[in-house]
């Protein structure tokens, strides 16, 4: 009876060391914290991008593509998949350094709400844990939205 009882404490004191265990230490807030401030600063510093780095970007990918249909590794299917990426990125139109520009300030401008959000998110005066955990969930759910849009741009 006694071996049955240390066993129960054992698993019920192990799960709740290990329920507590998802949360973020503020170090790691911080860090994050920080490399997003980096990334917005190295953003304002090199400014938009250029319309000919742009054509260059193009003409790799275009290449890279040519590339990989004349080796001859691919058929059918996937063959049929690059040449029509192919002939996506032939037939889309780059935006005007004007555009590139409205774009590059309206990153900046997200970045820069973003960053205070999370400042205020992390003020403890002002925190409240369903809030948070809402915070967390819709920040996950953007994240995969980037990741989305990024694997379907290329």
């Amino acid at each position: 009876m006694k071996n049955i009882l240390f066993v129960v404490i054992l698993l019920l004191s192990a799960g709740l060391l290990i329920a507590d265990d998802h949360r973020r230490t503020s170090g790691e807030m911080n860090k994050q914290m920080w490399k997003v401030k980096l990334k917005m600063d190295l953003a304002e510093l090199k400014g938009p991008p250029s319309l000919a780095a742009l054509k260059q970007k193009q003409a790799n990918r275009i290449a890279d593509l040519d590339l990989l249909i004349d080796s001859g590794k691919y058929e059918g299917q996937a063959l049929s998949r690059l040449t029509s990426m192919r002939e996506k990125l032939m037939a889309t139109n780059l935006p005007s350094q004007e555009q590139l520009n409205q774009r590059h300030e309206r990153r900046l401008r997200m970045m820069k709400s973003k960053m205070k959000s999370r400042v205020r998110m992390m003020d403890r005066r002002l925190r409240d844990p369903r809030r948070e955990r809402d915070m967390r969930e819709r920040e996950k759910w953007e994240t995969r939205k980037q990741r989305n849009r990024n694997r379907n741009k290329d």
